[in-house]
């Protein structure tokens, strides 16, 4: 199973390969808190939550999602997550729709529609409503052909996706959207907060300096920490060490690299301060952490 690594604030990397761009990745939390940091893609995401209660933001919404409960996030919609309990654990699978529809193909015109917002997808899917658990139903099902990977399962998992929207469009489960002054509005303070992040992603290795991300996007320093916290919910600097944590995390998981070299590669320069927030945030040291995979 792939490992996600949420320093990817505009995540440019392929999901899944040009011939199956989909990808299955689980996460697992056991602190309550920040456990998904604000980011967007160029794809099509459900979330599914196994085990826990978390809350997650897609662009200005906040939707608490229950275990056994899921989620769908559009292709640029910015989102988020923050756990509520202790052990939080998600399955999220992430997908291009170009292996399910083409340009030629009656099919396209849905999928289209949702990635130009003519339609809104239902975006919270609970169990105790029948269409949405057979969405749910279906998500499980791709979640366990994704891990299990036996023979023809690209062909499972093709027919469950393409299902699943077509229980959406004939239940209804979506609207049609006009767009008005505020929504204008809500779009460019999104742009604005993508444009932050990118610039935090692209220098995430670096020192940071608050003047220089304000001159990025053509703000005051003081206006930017408040736009900041009014958007996100956490402070410039709590978010830079919490992604700079997650991809920590990552290389936790699969380097051989010293805690030190991985701290230096994260952007840390004190490995004390690094030890600080990395237990702060995940309730054990690092190397508590990396024995976890390295025994």
């Amino acid at each position: 199973m792939n490992i996600l690594s949420f320093e990817k604030l505009k995540e440019y990397k392929q999901h899944g390969d040009t011939m199956f761009p989909i990808a299955l990745y689980s996460v697992t939390h056991n602190v309550a808190g920040r456990i998904l940091p604000h980011h967007w893609h160029s794809e099509f995401e459900f979330i599914y939550i196994s085990v826990g209660e978390a809350v997650f933001t897609i662009d200005d919404e906040d939707i608490l999602i229950k275990a056994g409960e899921c989620i769908f996030v559009n292709c640029g919609q910015l989102h988020s997550g923050f756990s509520k309990t202790d052990v939080c654990t998600y399955f999220s699978v992430v997908f291009g729709t170009e292996f399910l529809t083409n340009t030629f193909d009656a099919c396209n015109k849905f999928f289209d529609g949702i990635k130009t917002n003519k339609y809104k997808m239902l975006q919270h899917f609970k169990t105790e409503i029948p269409p949405q658990a057979e969405v749910i139903f279906h998500l499980k099902n791709i979640i366990d052909e994704l891990t299990d990977k036996d023979i023809a399962y690209e062909l499972i998992v093709k027919s469950k996706l393409l299902s699943i929207f077509g229980i959406s469009f004939r239940n209804s489960l979506y609207t049609t959207v006009l767009n008005d002054h505020k929504d204008l509005l809500s779009s460019k303070r999104h742009s604005t907060l993508k444009q932050i992040l990118s610039y935090i992603y692209q220098n995430h290795s670096k020192k940071i300096k608050l003047i220089d991300i304000s001159h990025s996007v053509n703000l005051t320093p003081q206006y930017l920490c408040k736009f900041f916290k009014e958007m996100t919910g956490m402070s410039i600097v709590d978010y830079i060490n919490h992604s700079r944590i997650e991809t920590a995390i990552s290389l936790l998981k699969i380097s051989t690299l010293s805690i030190t070299d991985i701290a230096l590669e994260c952007g840390f320069d004190n490995i004390s301060y690094f030890n600080r927030v990395f237990k702060k945030q995940m309730n054990c040291s690092p190397t508590e952490f990396k024995l976890q995979f390295f025994q």
